[in-house]
């Protein structure tokens, strides 16, 4: 049988839930509740693998209700009974397993209790929990091979942004401010607390690998096991060390896997600090790794990681103060110079390239900068709409002149390239 909780602070919708939870065949009542601070006590003894809760309570509302029996057992199924259909948002955003609608009906109902076995056979026959996690370009999670799920972008971000911290509290404040600046603080607060809730239950199959704790008004995601490829050059990074060469394969591992940046797909603005972070500090290990080779006279190991470094797209940046030794190893014929020449070039033409993009700013329109303004502080289109007084197509019709003045594809980029040649 599975066993199930009800809380709803109206004593005669306690008894209906409660009779048509009894009629099943498959469900028994272990704990009804008015009172949803008692249910959250009980529930640490009762330990229910199903909880019905009404929306609207007193005290506390059936939200919060739901997100702290989630800490107790991430793997715990909620289903929301309310009047109001406008709930049924919020409650697939916190990816409560269904919602039922007062008054009951019985089909309806039957339904849900259909779902609710049909999740638990699925649990129950779920065989891999080998988990992998894509951080590089974009984000995806897989568990045995099986994509998660994510339905809606909020909770995709929240993970993002906690395995960027992996390990560490992140105050629930700072976490609204850096993705959420432009919300309500009521809001936003609601719209963490929904996506810390569907992550846990995203992951409640293998939630002695995934952990998403609280403690002291701070989240903290521990990943206890499995691959992921941000955690790779973490690691590399931590465990070099110049004069132990079995370092240096790791860290030219983790520049090739680097090369497009750190969840540039995703669009998320908090990520650019991260991902120049990364980057400044393996070109930092590269370069080193490259003048001892170069000085060895390594030829081959030497162009190797010189290839690596290229194709970071930071290493532009370092194409001036890098063209000198590039002249005299040309010239003192320590490199194949068909590749060098090739190298030199590319060189060249990005320092062309970059006094061209100073004349970008008088390119662009003043509208123009004042998008790139707004979207540089992780404003949505809608958001930059309202606050300059037109329409989201014309908010979308600015931006893609401004991806085309700029050479960019991705608002990203775009923001990179603005800061670069300070027109914001």
């Amino acid at each position: 049988m599975i066993e199930v909780m009800v809380v709803d602070d109206e004593w005669y919708n306690l008894e209906e839930v409660s009779e048509f939870i009894e009629k099943t065949d498959s469900f028994h009542v272990v704990g009804k509740y008015q009172n949803p601070l008692k249910a959250l006590a009980e529930a640490v003894h009762i330990c229910p693998q199903v909880v019905f809760i009404d929306i609207e309570l007193p005290e506390m509302d059936g939200i919060t209700l739901a997100e702290k029996l989630l800490e107790l057992n991430s793997s715990m199924m909620i289903v929301f009974i309310t009047s109001y259909n406008q709930y049924a948002v919020q409650a697939f955003d916190l990816n409560a397993i269904d919602y039922i609608l007062k008054p009951i009906k019985k089909e309806r109902f039957n339904r849900m209790v259909e779902k609710i076995k049909n999740e638990i056979n699925f649990r129950s026959q779920y065989i891999s929990n080998n988990l992998k996690i894509k951080a590089l370009e974009e984000l995806v999670v897989t568990i045995g091979e099986i994509p998660v799920k994510w339905q809606r972008t909020k909770a995709k971000e929240v993970f993002a942004y906690l395995l960027m911290h992996h390990g560490s509290y992140v105050h629930k404040e700072k976490i609204i401010e850096n993705l959420w600046p432009n919300h309500e603080p009521e809001k936003a607060l609601q719209i963490l607390q929904t996506s810390i809730c569907k992550i846990r239950n995203l992951f409640s199959q293998i939630k002695n690998v995934v952990k998403l704790e609280y403690s002291s008004n701070g989240y903290c995601l521990f990943i206890e096991e499995g691959e992921c490829d941000y955690f790779q050059i973490q690691t590399a990074l931590s465990n070099y060390k110049n004069h132990d060469k079995t370092t240096y394969d790791g860290v030219e591992k983790a520049g090739v896997i680097f090369r497009r940046g750190l969840l540039t797909d995703e669009g998320y603005l908090w990520s650019l600090e991260k991902e120049q972070q990364l980057r400044e500090a393996l070109l930092m290990n590269l370069n080193e790794i490259m003048h001892i080779y170069l000085n060895e006279g390594s030829q081959h190991k030497f162009t190797r990681v010189l290839k690596i470094i290229i194709k970071l797209d930071s290493f532009a940046e370092n194409a001036d103060s890098i063209l000198p030794m590039l002249y005299e190893l040309s010239n003192a014929g320590k490199i194949e110079k068909s590749y060098l020449k090739s190298i030199i070039q590319f060189c060249e033409q990005y320092n062309l390239n970059l006094k061209d993009l100073e004349n970008y700013e008088t390119h662009l329109s003043e509208r123009e900068i004042q998008v790139l303004r707004l979207l540089s502080q992780g404003m949505t289109r809608r958001e930059i709409a309202d606050q300059l007084y037109f329409s989201v197509s014309s908010v979308k019709k600015h931006m893609e002149s401004i991806y085309r003045k700029l050479g960019v594809n991705n608002k990203i980029s775009a923001v990179q390239k603005a800061q670069k040649i300070r027109i914001i």
